[in-house]
């Protein structure tokens, strides 16, 4: 959740004057003059665009093609700055591995996260988010409609010791890398709570070995992601240094592949399950995550019967953009049509709180429009941060997407101000993620 920012490689002082000579010192002078008088944001969160939005819209515009060239003519093993136009790595093999945590950056960022659902109504979500101090952000669900949902004994809390260094594992579930953008490998060794059907609690011995194989090509956001929607983003801000400081701060590389994940679990007293789900996975990394920055977001993962893979959502975090729609189709020939425009505002979604089980969104993709109604089936929630500063609804979902059936997560996120409770763990002194 999470991948918005970093505009150039340089300093914000020399910002300004790099976009002068771009587009014309009277037209960014103007640009910058006018944007600091804003519209009244809705509910006092969500930005809108002024009358100067469509000069921010270009001047945005010619900036992405700035940085585009620039990361078409990056020497190979060059890192730098990365996002809006530039990646983060020059290869799939330095990019798809446990990275480094910089110890300049107490909240610094590794995570990887794997989701899958099925026709029959199976869904699979595991991850694990590396932090300095040996932290492992750590979740794992697996729902069997007949048999009930198992979740790690830890949660809703998400806050685990790691296992071993440098290695995606805690709480007894393992996560590795097999092949960079083609194979990785789940396994879990321990308890799980399983709540059963009837809705009676049990903690169970839970083993397993599972393969993720891709189906799609991956999705980088600093690179892919359709021009449009970053510039509409970024035009319906309040422009000024502490906005893109805050940009560059805050930027997290993302990318995203969809794949099957299959193989057998075995639950202690009920014998072996076969598991086999379709889903995305990502990876993020960067110097800043703070669940504290995010106000909202509410993003769809959908496989559809005729095998597209789909990504649609938007996101509101206020310290860099509060309605930035992301989102993507892969035709199962693994042809890409990104996400140019959609309807979703979430103030009129679930802002107060109580997510909709069933709801309707609207998006053009390519050249296609496309008509998605999705359903809850359940919806565990959990919480990221030390101070629980998010709670997050994993909601188990079916889809139709222009009249085709499909399965998938809807993971929906929301500032939480509840505090840590004092029946969990307590923050360590010298942690900050």
């Amino acid at each position: 959740m999470e991948w918005l920012t970093s505009l150039v490689d340089l300093p914000a002082e020399t910002l300004v004057k790099y976009l002068a000579g771009t587009v014309g010192v009277a037209l960014f002078g103007s640009a910058v003059a006018f944007a600091l008088i804003p519209s009244p944001p809705k509910i006092g969160v969500y930005s809108q665009p002024n009358k100067w939005y469509y000069l921010k819209y270009w001047t945005f515009f010619l900036l992405l093609k700035v940085r585009q060239r620039q990361n078409s003519r990056r020497a190979k093993g060059e890192r730098g700055d990365a996002g809006y136009g530039k990646r983060s790595r020059n290869s799939v093999e330095d990019m798809d591995r446990i990275q480094e945590l910089p110890k300049e950056h107490p909240k610094a960022v590794d995570a990887v996260y794997f989701n899958g659902g099925s026709k029959d109504g199976c869904y699979f979500v595991g991850a694990t988010a590396r932090r300095h101090d040996n932290l492992i952000q750590t979740l794992l669900y697996i729902r069997f409609p007949d048999f009930g949902l198992l979740e790690m004994p830890s949660l809703p809390d998400t806050c685990l010791l790691g296992e071993k260094p440098l290695s995606y594992a805690a709480g007894g579930l393992h996560i590795e890398v097999v092949e960079p953008m083609k194979h990785w490998r789940l396994s879990f060794n321990g308890l799980m709570r399983l709540i059963r059907c009837d809705g009676s609690r049990d903690e169970v011995p839970v083993s397993f070995k599972l393969d993720w194989l891709a189906y799609t090509p991956h999705f980088d956001f600093d690179t892919d992601l359709d021009q449009s929607i970053l510039c509409d983003a970024i035009a319906r801000e309040v422009w000024s240094r502490e906005r893109f400081e805050d940009l560059k701060l805050a930027h997290q590389t993302h990318y995203e592949q969809f794949g099957e994940i299959s193989g057998v679990i075995d639950i202690g007293g009920y014998g072996e399950r076969r598991l086999q789900v379709q889903g995305v996975r990502d990876h993020s990394y960067g110097n800043l995550r703070d669940w504290g920055d995010l106000h909202r977001y509410a993003i769809q993962y959908i496989h559809l019967d005729d095998g597209k893979a789909i990504c649609i959502g938007s996101i509101c975090m206020p310290r860099t953009m509060t309605r930035l729609i992301i989102g993507y189709v892969f035709h199962p020939s693994g042809q890409l049509e990104r996400v140019k425009s959609c309807d979703i505002n979430l103030h009129e979604l679930g802002e107060d709180g109580n997510d909709p089980t069933d709801f309707v969104i609207n998006f053009i993709a390519g050249n296609t429009k496309y008509h998605l109604e999705g359903l809850v089936l359940d919806r565990p929630i959990f919480y990221m941060g030390w101070d629980w500063e998010s709670r997050i609804h994993e909601r188990m979902c079916t889809y139709k997407v222009n009249n085709i059936p499909g399965w998938g997560i809807s993971e929906w996120c929301y500032r939480n101000y509840t505090g840590r409770p004092n029946t969990f763990k307590p923050k360590p002194d010298k942690t900050d993620a």
